[in-house]
């Protein structure tokens, strides 16, 4: 009976130490991988743009759109997209199923991806748009037309 005891604990230790191990494992992984650093909420982006003085880049999606998905996948887990939209703006994904704010756009088909000054959130302060799924390089490129509309926006 103790042995039937002592053979189970020694299971159950096991198991407690290969969970710990995965999950060591996904955090060490993920510390090196990249992400964009999504806000939610449209009026903390809008705060924290102009407190910055950054432009926003606005993400379109629904919950059940496979290709936000892999958007989401492709070039918002490159390093070099990530990277730079991490610098150069503030980043906001806004859920067209669940907000108005695509509304004020004229958003008809997710993912769109935009971008703004940041003295509003209306099509009258879009700088760029990227409609449907495109490769990181696309992406990058896109967001580097728009940092350059933004930063000539006062003088035009």
């Amino acid at each position: 009976m103790v042995m039937k005891l002592m053979i189970k604990k020694a299971c159950v230790l096991q198991l407690a130490l290969a969970a710990l191990a995965i999950l060591l494992t996904g955090c060490l992984a993920s510390e090196g991988s990249s992400s964009i650093n999504w806000l939610y909420d449209e009026q903390e982006a809008l705060r924290q743009a102009q407190a910055e003085n950054k432009p926003i880049l606005v993400n379109f999606f629904t919950d059940i759109c496979p290709a936000c998905r892999k958007l989401d996948q492709g070039a918002f887990s490159d390093q070099k997209v990530t990277d730079f939209v991490n610098k150069n703006f503030i980043c906001l994904k806004s859920n067209a199923g669940k907000t108005s704010l695509y509304q004020k756009y004229g958003i008809r088909a997710v993912p769109t991806t935009l971008f703004s000054v940041q003295d509003g959130l209306d099509v009258e302060y879009e700088i760029g748009r990227i409609v449907g799924v495109v490769i990181p390089d696309q992406f990058y490129d896109a967001a580097v037309e728009a940092l350059k509309r933004w930063q000539n926006w006062d003088s035009s």
